[in-house]
């Protein structure tokens, strides 16, 4: 039994039809008929059933055809981590990062890693997205490194490094009537339209075990990402809690004053637990812990 064949198979079990399937896969009718005959002489039962021009699935084959399918998922996988693991021995990185981050971390990551000589062949593929997407592109070997918050539930499959750490403050536009109080309280935030990030980030997990604790129950108005939550803060469209970056020491919003308030946001360097590392990634690595020793 090949992968060939478990494709061939489940071709002609989507579409019914030989002739169609031939073409689709690009091979001739009769090889495809005869591949598939080879099939169910190995297996030992058939896997269709002929009426007129349309073939239909066997019990046999509705049985077995999930388990095809899976198999070529794996393999398909297995095809994608090679190529990932065969980029990393030659010389590349691929990480994801969540967006607040203090504002020069990664560009001083990158600059910092690429400017050492050993590192002048190397280059570097990075995205932004949630911890969510980023753990799961880590599961799934799409990238190297993962700079994130901490999963909700632990996970043996992963290792984290903590990296940065900075603070979650009361934030609303200047021209908002919070910013002209010296202290804001729950009450005061009370039936004032909110914003906050999406149901499933790590952010507003964080956030709403933070709300059940102080007993809020917020107006969330709006959910976006956490660079568009800035913008819409900025805008007067509400109050939220937003990490502490760069950006909000200038601009249109106010940092309130609330008293007991003390989030922090912690980032972590993610990596597979079980995966060895190239000798770039293992450089990689290492130049990010020893500069985010240098920050604290």
């Amino acid at each position: 039994m090949t992968l060939n064949q478990l494709r061939y198979f489940v071709k002609v079990a989507e579409n019914g039809h030989l002739t169609r399937s031939a073409a689709e896969l690009m091979i001739a009718q009769p090889s495809l008929s005869q591949a598939i005959g080879k099939l169910e002489k190995e297996l030992g039962f058939p896997l269709f059933s002929s009426k007129g021009r349309t073939l239909i699935l066997t019990k046999e084959g509705q049985i077995f055809l999930p388990y095809a399918k899976n198999v070529l998922l794996s393999g398909e996988q297995a095809q994608t981590a090679a190529r990932h693991i065969y980029l990393d021995r030659n010389g590349l990185i691929r990480f994801m990062h969540t967006e607040p981050l203090p504002k020069h971390f990664i560009p001083d990551v990158i600059r910092g890693f690429l400017e050492r000589e050993e590192n002048q062949n190397v280059r570097i593929e990075s995205d932004i997205a949630g911890t969510g997407k980023i753990i799961d592109a880590l599961l799934h070997d799409e990238i190297t490194f993962g700079f994130c918050s901490e999963p909700p539930s632990p996970d043996d499959r992963l290792k984290l490094y903590p990296v940065t750490e900075q603070d979650i403050v009361l934030c609303a536009a200047r021209t908002d009537p919070l910013s002209s109080l010296d202290t804001v309280t729950v009450q005061d935030l009370a039936g004032r339209p909110c914003i906050s990030y999406g149901t499933g980030s790590a952010l507003q997990q964080q956030l709403d075990r933070f709300f059940q604790k102080w007993d809020m129950h917020p107006d969330i108005c709006y959910r976006s990402s956490a660079v568009q939550i800035n913008n819409l803060v900025a805008q007067g469209l509400g109050w939220a809690f937003i990490v502490r970056t760069d950006s909000l020491s200038s601009g249109n919003i106010s940092v309130l004053n609330m008293p007991g308030l003390n989030m922090k946001r912690r980032t972590y360097l993610a990596v597979r637990a079980n995966r060895p590392l190239s000798s770039t990634a293992e450089r990689f690595r290492d130049f990010v812990l020893e500069y985010a020793a240098q920050r604290r």
